[in-house]
């Protein structure tokens, strides 16, 4: 029951945060601002498509500082250091697994008769750089 009660008054606050464009169009800006600063958010709506959310200029301020925030870890600098470091040798060391290889004879047997030009550089590249 009381789930109920709880759903049915978000279902009215919704509702009622429901503003059609055509109330700006008819000079209300004004109040819907007033309300805004009231009871809180606005949703806009133009063809009963939600458009954009009106807010106060404090629910603005307190959204995009918590969306500047960082986080920040306590590590010393030289413990960064050892990361990074620790990083770069197991890059370096890495390599990915060379794919099955076949004779030339077995590639044309099972491709055709036409050998295809492979840039080995390209393709090792491209294992080197899908290991990081």
């Amino acid at each position: 029951m009381v789930t109920a009660q709880f759903n049915a008054i978000n279902t009215l606050k919704l509702i009622n945060a429901i503003i059609p464009i055509t109330r700006f169009n008819k000079g209300e800006a004004g109040k819907i601002i007033d309300e805004v600063q009231q009871n809180g958010p606005r949703i806009i709506v133009k063809n009963n498509v939600p458009e954009c959310v009106i807010i106060s200029i404090e629910d603005y301020n307190s959204l995009t500082e918590a969306a500047n925030q960082t986080v920040t870890l306590n590590v010393s600098k030289e413990e960064e250091e050892k990361r990074k470091e620790f990083i770069k040798k197991i890059r370096a060391n890495v390599q990915p697994p060379l794919p099955p290889q076949l004779s030339i004879e077995e590639a044309l047997a099972r491709y055709g008769s036409q050998p295809i030009n492979i840039d080995e550089e390209a393709v090792n590249e491209l294992r080197r750089i899908s290991a990081l």
